[in-house]
């Protein structure tokens, strides 16, 4: 794992109070895990022997011989951030010249900024076409030749020069000219910025991006695509569906290869990393192919429809030595987060029962979704979701797994009407999950859960489909908010 790169960050001025200003953007760079950082509020107090990067936010001009020690600092190749008017104070007489080579005025009103970043650099891809901040901006004619543009806008219908990046001598020098209000540092894209424009100055230079297949291309994978397309390091580089239908969306929308057959995109050595989307009953034939072609796999859920489908794919991935993981989206739910993380800090005692349920009274699709044999079945659908989360939530092993089906109403699908799944664990905690699309009355907080299976409510109208879960604990009961997906999830 490589070593932290050490940070110092010199947070000072006389009209902005920086070390409050910026607190949200500090914040976030040690989350990272990337960086070592020192907060000074006395230029003074600089290490220039030490820091691999100084990243500065001030408005009060340098101290006689200052930049003379930062201009040497930069060019034995370490690297100097600076944010917001730092560069316009610090340079006030030119003492930063043979760094910025650029001197800016100004600041113009705090208003609403328009950013345009450079698509081709590495501290801004995949930014977004089009960055909106509240700020300040620095004018200028603009920066040196030999320098990068980072960030564009237009003022007054000219092209300004917001950020930008040079080398000098062996080290980096970036001026960011953003950062003169609390919004701007607590904006997740500039944040992001920041910690790029951190490690490019350290001289970490990122790795070719991998490119990323797709095995299927349902409604999953087109989500899969634009994550894809948005995350620096990945390059969306095939696709592959038995559908010329899909085939032709993904090359219209992505403008990506395309192809028949799962080989000819395995057969592609610009790809590293293949996405499984196919129906569930193909997963292991899809995962399978993929790890003997060398490529490491992520699969959507559920993994496979048998035990020994899924000891033959870890097998292969740890025979080849290729990464191979399951995709489960809904470990990052809000609400999900807020019960685990309050279930365990252990402020509502330990947790001993559990249950949870989604469904209501409505036909369910006639996609492969609701034929068992290519789904897997109820229990393997949102299931997957709802086991995922007990087996995080309870820590011991499972000692016992109970499962119950009804089929009463809908004839045409082959999945079960309803299921119902119980669990033990050693610890003699016990979870279940229920799953109903005959369900008369949805879950409320305050009565009891009422499944109807002899037929539909009285009343002609379908009940939306909800979903709750009920806690117990030895001390208390807790409630998040409830959601709007898929209907209203509440957690009791």
């Amino acid at each position: 794992m490589p070593t932290r790169v050490l940070v110092q960050a010199l947070m000072t001025g006389g009209g902005r109070d920086y070390p409050h200003l910026a607190g949200p953007l500090l914040r976030s760079l040690e989350l990272t895990h990337h960086f070592e950082l020192e907060v000074v509020t006395d230029p003074a107090a600089l290490s220039l022997g030490r820091a691999r990067v100084i990243l500065a936010a001030s408005d009060t001009a340098l101290a006689p011989g200052q930049a003379e020690e930062l201009n040497a600092f930069v060019r034995r190749g370490v690297g100097l951030v600076l944010l917001g008017g730092t560069l316009a104070a610090w340079n006030a007489q030119s003492a930063l010249g043979e760094l910025a080579r650029w001197t800016p005025s100004g600041p113009g009103p705090m208003t609403e900024l328009v950013l345009q970043a450079e698509p081709s650099h590495a501290i801004t891809e995949r930014l977004g076409p089009e960055l909106k901040l509240t700020d300040e901006l620095y004018l200028s004619e603009g920066p040196p030749a030999d320098s990068s543009v980072l960030l564009r806008t237009s003022w007054h219908f000219t092209e300004q020069v917001v950020a930008y990046e040079r080398e000098v001598g062996e080290g980096t020098f970036i001026n960011l000219g953003l950062g003169s209000s609390p919004s701007t540092y607590e904006d997740p894209l500039f944040q992001r910025l920041v910690h790029r424009s951190l490690l490019f100055a350290a001289g970490r230079r990122p790795p070719a991006p991998v490119g990323v297949a797709l095995i299927g291309y349902g409604a999953i994978a087109r989500d899969h695509a634009a994550s894809i397309s948005h995350v620096a390091g990945l390059r969306l580089s095939g696709v592959c569906d038995i559908s010329a239908e899909r085939r032709e969306l993904a090359s219209r929308e992505w403008g990506v290869d395309v192809h028949a057959t799962a080989r000819e995109l395995l057969d592609d050595p610009a790809v590293g990393l293949v996405v499984v989307g196919t129906p569930p009953v193909a997963h292991a034939d899809a995962v399978l192919a993929a790890l003997a072609a060398g490529k490491d796999v992520v699969c959507e859920k559920p993994f496979a429809l048998r035990v020994d489908e899924v000891d033959r794919m870890i097998d292969e991935a740890t025979a080849r030595g290729r990464l191979l993981t399951v995709f489960q989206s809904r470990r990052w739910d809000p609400d999900y987060l807020a019960l685990r993380d309050v279930a365990r800090s252990g402020s509502i005692g330990e947790l001993f029962y559990m249950e949870s349920f989604i469904g209501g009274y409505s036909h369910p699709c006639d996609f492969w979704h609701s034929h068992e044999p290519i789904s897997g079945g109820t229990i393997y659908d949102w299931g997957s979701h709802y086991f995922d989360w007990i087996l995080q939530l309870f820590p011991d092993a499972v000692r016992t797994v109970s499962a119950h089906a009804h089929k009463r109403v809908w004839h045409d699908v082959t999945n079960s009407d309803q299921v119902r799944v119980d669990l033990t664990f050693a610890s003699g905690a016990e979870a279940s999950f229920l799953q109903s699309d005959i369900a008369g009355s949805r879950c409320r907080r305050t009565s009891p859960r009422v499944s109807r299976c002899c037929g539909p409510p009285a009343a002609p109208a379908r009940t939306r489909r909800s979903s709750s879960c009920r806690l117990e604990t030895n001390t208390a009961s807790i409630a998040t908010s409830p959601t709007t997906w898929p209907g209203t999830r509440r957690w009791r």
